[in-house]
């Protein structure tokens, strides 16, 4: 085999792998959704069946009632997640099950960027490398103080590089989750407007 059919061959491989990686995380979560709305359908159906209307607006009441009570199970897990047993149970969970599944710690992440939860939560940061610098996600802190950093490699923001970093070649950058991903996926454009963002009363904007 020469060496530009290796090289096609290592391409396709590459590809596949991270498309594969990519997709992982949004199946896991599909999966998810897909089963909570089966078994939210099994009781919905026939509450569906007791109520004079069929359907509101064009939507079956079986969904709607369907779609409710995954919003009530996912506030009622939100006030359980708040007890201190519980907490310890499904950290307990992550650590030795969820956080061995390909791509859970990045989408836990990414949900956790939509709140306050400091524990789960990416942190968008530019890596120091000397010569060059990368925008990535501090993932923890060791306690000896060096940084891991994930540094995504665009276009694809599930798929990157781990390193281990000096605190002082971290630095963290005011970046929403959204912004990162969008950044990743464009190959860096934007990137001006990300670290010297417009103030108020500039004329250009």
């Amino acid at each position: 085999m020469s060496s530009k059919e290796r090289g096609g061959v290592k391409f396709l491989k590459t590809t596949v792998i991270g498309g594969l990686v990519f997709l992982v995380p949004i199946v896991f979560l599909v999966v998810i959704l897909t089963k909570a709305a089966q078994l939210m359908m099994m009781v919905a159906e026939p509450m569906a069946g007791w109520l004079p209307v069929e359907s509101v607006g064009g939507v079956a009441l079986a969904n709607i009632i369907a779609v409710l009570a995954i919003v009530v199970v996912c506030f009622i897990a939100g006030l359980l997640a708040r007890r201190a047993i519980i907490m310890a149970t499904v950290e307990n969970l992550e650590s030795k099950v969820l956080t061995k599944v390909p791509g859970y710690v990045i989408v836990k992440g990414m949900l956790s960027g939509l709140h306050d939860d400091e524990q789960y939560k990416l942190k968008p940061v530019m890596a120091n490398f000397g010569s060059s610098e990368r925008i990535g996600l501090e993932i923890e802190r060791l306690q000896d103080g060096r940084v891991v950093v994930f540094t995504p490699g665009a276009p694809n923001p599930w798929s990157g590089i781990v390193h281990i970093m000096a605190p002082d070649a971290v630095e963290h950058i005011d970046m929403e989750m959204p912004m990162y991903m969008e950044n990743v996926e464009r190959f860096g454009q934007g990137t001006d407007e990300i670290l010297h963002p417009p103030t108020q009363g500039d004329p250009n904007t």
